[in-house]
């Protein structure tokens, strides 16, 4: 007799869930505004704004990642505005386009990535230098922001957008002239009967953001007085080639905005020849006001 024993074997599959990867960063929003305003405009101002950013690690254990700014399509938002931006003591670069490689200067690392659903909250201070140079205006920004692993792939981007208001500013001051302050004083020397008497060259250097107005009022109406009161000279003033009119309204228009150094109007004044008036000193005041516009 033979035995026969029949083994059965059967076999289960079981499907297993994929393990969570241990290392997920992520922001915890996917974008955000910054809004620089209040700013002012002068030789040496800077307008600062504090913003931050909220990272997380969305993994089964905590991790590391670097943060990387970079202008997105490598467009900047003005030729002449500029952006510097800090965490803590750490200065951070801005990179000319999200597709550049990270540098010590352009990666902030964050260690130890909390799982909770608020995150980190990582601290910024954006700072615009605000000097002549500038141009009034809205200027609008986009930068992107990348969320970096220890491996060093991108992991998340956030859209960061800065809109900065430039307000029309402008500022002047007389070159050239003896005085300081808003007060400056033009000598025509000893008049005469024979002779045309010119002022050395002297001018309005002006800052603007914005282009501006440059009108003149005389406080005689283009007349030099006598300390009398009574006794007058006329006489004229140039800004360039151009006659100023000190008898009535005068206005001129320059349709740009300046450069840093600001744009120098060279001017010159003349009196004489002169008879039929008493000696004595004779003046006139004349007021120069610019507005932006």
């Amino acid at each position: 007799m033979r035995i026969l024993s029949i083994l059965t074997m059967s076999l289960t599959l079981f499907a297993f869930p994929a393990l969570a990867a241990e290392c997920e960063p992520e922001f915890v929003d996917k974008s955000q505004t910054i809004v620089v305003s209040g700013i002012k405009i002068g030789l040496g101002e800077v307008s600062r704004e504090n913003f931050s950013i909220r990272v997380r690690n969305d993994g089964t254990s905590p991790c590391s990642a670097s943060v990387r700014f970079a202008r997105l399509n490598g467009s900047a938002v003005s030729e002449n505005l500029e952006y510097m931006l800090r965490s803590g003591s750490t200065s951070l670069s801005i990179l000319p386009s999200e597709g550049s490689t990270g540098t010590s200067a352009s990666d902030l690392f964050i260690p130890n990535l909390p799982k909770s659903n608020s995150g980190r909250n990582v601290p910024f201070i954006l700072t615009v230098p605000s000097e002549w140079g500038i141009k009034s205006g809205f200027h609008s920004e986009q930068i992107q922001l990348n969320l970096i692993d220890p491996s060093g792939a991108v992991k998340d981007t956030m859209l960061l957008t800065i809109n900065v208001n430039i307000p029309p500013a402008v500022s002047i001051r007389v070159v050239g002239a003896t005085g300081s302050g808003e007060i400056a004083r033009i000598n025509l020397g000893d008049l005469n009967s024979t002779e045309i008497s010119r002022s050395d060259p002297f001018g309005v250097r002006v800052w603007s953001t914005s282009p501006y107005l440059v009108t003149f009022r005389s406080e005689n109406g283009g007349d030099l007085l006598h300390a009398n009161g009574r006794d007058r000279i006329p006489y004229q003033l140039r800004m360039g080639q151009q006659l100023v009119n000190l008898g009535g309204s005068n206005q001129f228009t320059f349709s740009e905005h300046t450069s840093s150094l600001g744009e120098i109007h060279a001017m010159q004044a003349q009196a004489g020849p002169v008879t039929g008036v008493r000696a004595g000193h004779y003046d006139d005041r004349v007021t120069v006001t610019v507005t932006a516009v």
